[in-house]
């Protein structure tokens, strides 16, 4: 018998060698984790099946978790109750024995009785009238302690001779105590010192259809007031004495009783045939054992005056059968949760996965190529997120596409106003140089400049609208310029080009500056009838710009370069002009935004279109909006009555040395043309 203990779990994996050839195992896998039972279901099915697994793990787990606490509560709470009921029966036997006692006390001490018994062990031949008198006289000394213990079997008084005197209860038989009994009795009684001693015995009876009866023995030497033994005594008890008082304890089925005495010698037991069983050092005052496959809850008590023993134990095994109930409760209820599940799904999906539904629906459409797809939205959850996503993906890859669309077509419509300005343009150049000769021998050479300064801007206008150009060329065709405009307002005209060397080889887009700049005396320039001055500034700007650097470009806009791109090309061009009024830059920006959006109306572009062939600031900043993106651009500021301010801000990407001496042999060549 020993304690609990957890079996374990044995696998054991039986390996079976496929030594056939050519067998194509990783097809095998495929075909099985390809299965039309595992990929061809649809959601709502796969979402019926993992539900119901779920549920009924749930439920078996939680039945499982209850079941386990249920029955360790059940247990502890059992173990107090029994714990207590154990330790009142101890306390009710402990006043049975102490009254036990107490009777054979008064019994050895009796002057009386110790003057028979010496009497008779002095006596060699012991006289049958004597012998009956002195029964006699006993016989009433011990009525009242007859009428006190009525559990009391019969009693046995014994002399140093081993003569015996016999006394019955009122129900019993006497018959003499066997020889063969007494010798064992007074085998236990040799290493006592007068304590009583208690063990159970099978003793012949007359009443008992097997011959015998089970009784409860307690035997003592008899000792004087000097502690000398002159007797033994020897007191049959009914198996009721202690029974009776342990009914509690045993009205189960499955429990049983143990009582100890002192030694620890079993003394009563409610077992037929004890077997064997636990020795008590082992056992605490509640304790759970294993025995025979069997779980028992033990509880032993001590006795506060005759230190006897009681153990008590009962079987938890129908605790647990009703405890497993709960567990299968559980169980049915999770198989019906399954059921009912399935039905709620199967009806419920219907809707709730409509979206989903019109979801795949748009998806296979975009796949198709019909990007102007939109699902329609009726709810606020997960789904309706998934279709607010979709909605702006397709929105975005629609417009990326016609962005895409209409930058080719403005710069195939740009080709070919180029082309259709090339016409002959040879023969232009030729008449330019012809003028040119003309004033250049009449000695007019300012005149004569200023037909090279248009012939160099009509050549730099005509090349492909792709080609990209340094700053250097671009501010080049900007000084061409201003020579003409120049001559226009002679000394009335103030122009400052203020470029750093190390911005001259940068490339930009061909043709940004120069509209800028005439935009300035279109308009800027167009009231103002003196003191007109010009400031044209480049530099290269990095993330260590200054503070009023950064005031002066914008914060933002420094900001946003920056993350990109800490190399930056700043240009400025300054005026002190008329200035803009609020209304007129919102015009403008409202227009480039509307230029930059893909999803412009139809007769918005048609506007723009029919007014392409207008350079100015629009066309600027919708080309750096085209070319370069975010977060290049270009910023506007005005005072009216003070001037005008526009900054570029552009990727500083320099030509390396070689590029930039090809550029050179270009323009000394366009020079020799001249």
């Amino acid at each position: 018998m020993d304690k609990i203990e957890f079996p374990s779990l044995i696998l054991h994996f039986h390996v079976i060698d496929y030594s056939i050839s050519n067998f194509k195992w990783k097809d095998q896998i495929h075909t099985l984790f390809n299965n039309r039972f595992f990929s061809k279901k649809s959601f709502s099915h796969r979402l019926v099946l993992n539900l119901s697994v779920i549920i009924m793990l749930t439920f078996c787990l939680s039945g499982y978790v209850s079941y386990k606490i249920h029955l360790k509560l059940f247990t502890s709470e059992l173990s107090k109750q029994f714990y207590k009921a154990n330790e009142q029966a101890a306390a009710r036997l402990d006043l049975q024995i102490r009254d036990i006692y107490r009777l054979s006390n008064y019994i050895v001490f009796h002057p009386y009785v110790q003057e028979v018994l010496q009497r008779s062990a002095l006596s060699k031949v012991r006289e049958t009238y004597t012998q009956l008198s002195d029964q006699d006289e006993l016989n009433r000394l011990l009525n009242q302690v007859k009428n006190d213990e009525p559990k009391l079997y019969s009693m046995y008084l014994f002399d140093l001779q081993d003569n015996g005197f016999y006394f019955s209860g009122p129900s019993a038989v006497l018959l003499p105590l066997d020889k063969e009994v007494y010798n064992s009795v007074k085998l236990k009684l040799q290493s006592t010192s007068g304590d009583l001693v208690w063990f159970p015995m099978q003793l012949p009876s007359l009443v008992e259809t097997s011959g015998y009866r089970n009784m409860i023995l307690a035997a003592r030497y008899m000792k004087s007031k000097d502690l000398e033994i002159y007797g033994v005594m020897v007191m049959l008890f009914d198996q009721s004495l202690f029974s009776e008082d342990l009914q509690g304890l045993i009205n189960t089925e499955n429990a049983n009783v143990f009582l100890y005495d002192k030694q620890d010698r079993l003394v009563y037991t409610d077992i037929a045939k004890p077997l064997d069983l636990l020795p008590l050092s082992a056992l605490d005052a509640e304790t759970v054992v294993e025995d025979q496959g069997e779980s028992y809850l033990y509880a032993k008590s001590r006795s506060n005056q005759v230190d006897f023993k009681l153990v008590s134990r009962v079987s938890l095994s129908d605790i647990r059968a009703k405890s497993e109930i709960i567990f299968q409760i559980a169980i049915y209820l999770g198989l019906l949760s399954m059921l009912l599940s399935a039905i709620l799904v199967t009806v419920a999906g219907q809707r709730l996965l409509k979206p989903l539904k019109q979801l795949i629906l748009g998806m296979r459409r975009v796949k198709e190529g019909d990007f102007t797809t939109q699902i329609e939205i009726k709810t606020e959850d997960e789904l309706a997120y998934m279709g607010q996503v979709f909605n702006g993906m397709a929105t975005n890859i629609n417009a990326l596409i016609k962005e895409v669309y209409e930058r080719e077509l403005s710069e195939r419509e740009a080709e070919l106003t180029a082309l259709q300005a090339q016409l002959n343009p040879h023969f232009l150049y030729n008449t330019l140089d012809t003028i040119y000769w003309k004033l250049y021998l009449r000695d007019d050479r300012e005149t004569a400049g200023l037909v090279v300064s248009l012939s160099e801007m009509l050549r730099y206008a005509l090349e492909p609208a792709r080609t990209q150009t340094t700053l250097g060329e671009e501010i080049h065709q900007v000084r061409n310029y201003l020579a003409i405009q120049s001559a226009r307002f002679s000394e009335d005209l103030e122009t400052i080009i203020q470029i750093d060397k190390e911005v001259e080889t940068c490339q930009i887009a061909r043709l940004l500056l120069q509209p800028l700049v005439e935009n300035v005396f279109i308009h800027a320039f167009a009231d103002k009838l003196n003191g007109r001055v010009l400031l044209i500034k480049a530099y290269r700007r990095t993330a260590n710009a200054s503070s009023s650097d950064r005031e002066n470009l914008g914060t933002d806009i420094m900001q946003q370069a920056v993350v990109h791109n800490p190399d930056m090309l700043v240009i400025e061009i300054i005026d002190n002009g008329c200035g803009i009024d609020e209304g007129q830059l919102a015009v403008i920006r409202e227009a480039i935004e509307v230029d930059s959006k893909p999803d412009t109306q139809d007769h918005q572009r048609e506007d723009r279109l029919q007014k392409r062939n207008r350079v100015g600031v629009r066309s600027v900043l919708r080309r750096i909006d085209l070319i370069y993106g975010s977060p290049y651009r270009a910023e506007i500021r005005s005072i009216i009555g003070q001037g005008t301010t526009v900054t570029l801000l552009l990727p500083c990407d320099r030509l390396q040395p070689t590029e930039t001496a090809r550029g050179g042999e270009r323009d000394e060549g366009n020079v020799a043309d001249r």
